[in-house]
């Protein structure tokens, strides 16, 4: 699950809600055994771990940045960006072309963390402790390491960090199939993920816990990123050519806002297999109506409460193009834990769109074996 922060540069930012687990681990661990070797105070420390941490994020976005602008000057559009504490993923509307593209845009972030990390080296050099102040000279001493370690760790040959990506143009451009291509690299980015758990583990039995525990986390983000990216390929194919238009469901019947409660749940809930109800007077779209907004309602007002007056505002839902692509709709989706999407066209209501509708197709086409 991911919680959208905004746009920069056109793209969608999204931040994934296991970050804010990592930022507070990171954020204590620079507090009690960072910082607390500049010589500063408790209070400062812990203020100095929140500075660097969020520049660290501001390093790490700066990173994937990298990756959309490489992304776009081949063509390839970005449909958004969602972050982890470690890295990100850049949601391509396709697929590079060729082997050589994809080579250019691996190779981007991690040259981005390794200038960034020289440049607080140099500042860090070149002001000292004199200019800085124990406080500032801290946190670029961190940021410098920091972002070498997170250059290096994208190199590592396992996708879908940037290093995984390169070894699959280099085994796209030997096998010629990228789809095999991507599932090789992928175990062997699981392989990695397994090697860091299971090592995190050791350490923590013999007495390095912290580092043990930053072990565990990264291996299980490296596996789980492994397998994700893995499927979204395959999810992907699948759907390639397919747009919302053929997945989304268009005979669902529409509520009257004067229909009362008590009708709307015997009369539709209860005999229709929908989660959603539009809510509609003269083709115009009023709102939406599920089981949720019943729940709030108690049993004796039903038959003097209209779905009108409960209706959610069109305003909170989400909504796609009927022309959009529908792996588009599904990350969109996936991305803001969403079990529909509108679906408009010119500003009126076409249809709706579900996961479980996407995923059929899917389903099928992989039984199918196209």
């Amino acid at each position: 699950m991911s919680l959208r922060l905004g746009k920069l540069l056109g793209v969608p930012i999204n931040i994934d809600v296991s970050w804010f687990v990592i930022f507070a681990l990171i954020v204590y661990t620079l507090a009690v055994s960072w910082f607390p070797r500049m010589d500063l105070s408790a209070a400062q420390s812990w203020l100095a771990g929140v500075i660097a941490a969020l520049l660290l994020f501001g390093s790490v976005l700066l990173h994937e940045l990298m990756h959309s602008y490489v992304a776009g000057r081949n063509g390839i559009g970005i449909s958004g960006i969602t972050l982890f504490i470690f890295g990100g993923v850049s949601r391509m509307k396709e697929e590079p072309d060729t082997p050589e593209v994809e080579l250019k845009m691996a190779i981007a972030g991690p040259a981005t963390s390794i200038i960034l990390a020289a440049i607080f080296w140099w500042l860090a050099v070149a002001g000292g402790r004199a200019v800085l102040g124990s406080f500032g000279l801290g946190i670029v001493r961190y940021l410098a390491m920091i972002n070498l370690i997170l250059g290096i760790f994208n190199l590592l040959p396992g996708f879908p960090l940037d290093g995984g990506r390169v070894l699959r143009a280099i085994l796209w451009g030997s096998l010629q199939s990228l789809d095999r291509a991507t599932r090789y690299a992928a175990y062997i980015g699981q392989g990695f993920g397994y090697l860091f758990i299971f090592g995190g583990f050791w350490l923590m039995l013999f007495g390095g816990f912290l580092s043990g525990l930053w072990l565990v986390f990264i291996g299980w983000y490296l596996n789980n990123a492994a397998q994700q990216s893995y499927q979204q390929v395959v999810v992907r194919r699948a759907l390639s050519g397919v747009d919302v238009h053929r997945v989304m469901t268009t005979d669902f019947p529409h509520m009257d806002p004067d229909t009362s409660v008590d009708a709307f749940v015997h009369d539709y809930l209860l005999k229709y297999d929908y989660g959603a109800f539009p809510v509609t007077k003269d083709d115009a779209l009023l709102g939406i109506i599920t089981v949720d907004e019943v729940r709030d309602i108690p049993r004796e007002k039903w038959d003097e409460t209209t779905v009108g007056q409960i209706a959610k505002p069109p305003e909170e839902e989400r909504v796609i193009d009927e022309n959009d692509d529908a792996f588009d709709a599904l990350m969109h989706m996936a991305e803001g834990n969403l079990r529909r999407l509108l679906v408009m066209h010119d500003s009126k209501l076409k249809g709706m769109v579900t996961q479980d509708s996407i995923i059929n197709i899917v389903r099928m086409k992989l039984r199918i074996g196209i």
